[in-house]
């Protein structure tokens, strides 16, 4: 669909005129007027306010899926030949060539903005924007891939907490240490989660925190937080201090007790105990 049938779409489904969506926009109602024609096309900045103001999702105005882009730069991959590697030398479903070679991303620690300004002029030319709109772009594309969608939705959820806690530096070193993890490790510490919750209910069922089987409990989700924490930061009482947070913080609390009821109790008891 062309963009000015989007934008036209936009405006009948919330049942607006021209003129209101015009106001709600901040332009004239000849400028909506002329989009919808398709005498002129709005920039980035102004459908990314298109966007917001009505709750639709960005890629509509592309007309493809998500899975069209770059899962870590947003560039469009719509040939074979542009995809990157796995570690076996197959064709990586998500990224292009130029983020991710032989199941490992190729630009590591930097933070999201860092690489968007790395990156940002050589989308700018794949695009045919200028270099504003493609760091414009990419701004808002980039926190929905899947590179870097955890560490954003993360942040939103417990980054202030675990900022107070831990302080910026050390955040900030923990999450280029998670976008820099290729498909393979970051399968490896899902397998590590999964094995994890089996073996807190077989530790729940023998109702000791401190027996062997909680030993090894411990032992398992200590190497689990090594594989995210920046080397150096794992300690006997960071570990503590971890699972103490576990049973205060409703949120974590509660993702704990999808295991089990008292999931998340044991679980911190075990850790002080075994740590």
């Amino acid at each position: 669909m062309a963009i000015k049938d989007v934008i036209a779409a936009i405006r009948k489904e919330a049942g607006i005129t021209q003129e209101e969506m015009a106001r709600r926009l901040y332009v004239t109602r000849q400028a909506v007027s002329r989009w919808e024609q398709g005498e002129t096309t709005p920039g980035i900045d102004m459908v990314k306010l298109i966007c917001v103001t009505f709750g639709v999702p960005l890629e509509r105005f592309f007309d493809m899926p998500m899975s069209y882009y770059c899962q870590c730069c947003s560039m469009p991959i719509p040939d074979e030949e542009m995809h990157g590697t796995e570690a076996d030398g197959s064709k990586s479903a998500d990224f292009c060539k130029f983020c991710y070679d032989h199941g490992d991303f190729t630009a590591k620690g930097m933070t999201m903005d860092e690489f968007i300004e790395a990156t940002a002029p050589m989308e700018a030319k794949a695009l045919g924007v200028s270099l504003d709109e493609a760091v414009s772009l990419m701004a808002t594309l980039l926190p929905h891939l899947k590179r870097w969608r955890e560490v954003a939705e993360n942040e939103a959820a417990y980054g202030e907490e675990v900022r107070a806690a831990y302080g910026d530096e050390v955040v900030d070193v923990a999450n280029e240490k998670y976008v820099a993890m290729g498909e393979a490790a970051h399968l490896q510490a899902e397998e590590l989660a999964l094995a994890i919750n089996e073996q807190l209910r077989r530790a729940m069922e023998t109702g000791d925190p401190s027996g062997p089987e909680a030993h090894k409990l411990v032992a398992m989700h200590g190497h689990w937080l090594r594989m995210y924490w920046p080397d150096g930061l794992y300690t006997p009482e960071a570990h503590k201090g971890l699972a103490d947070g576990y049973v205060s913080d409703e949120r974590f609390r509660a993702y704990c007790e999808k295991v089990a009821p008292g999931a998340a109790q044991f679980l911190r008891d075990a850790i002080h105990a075994c740590a």
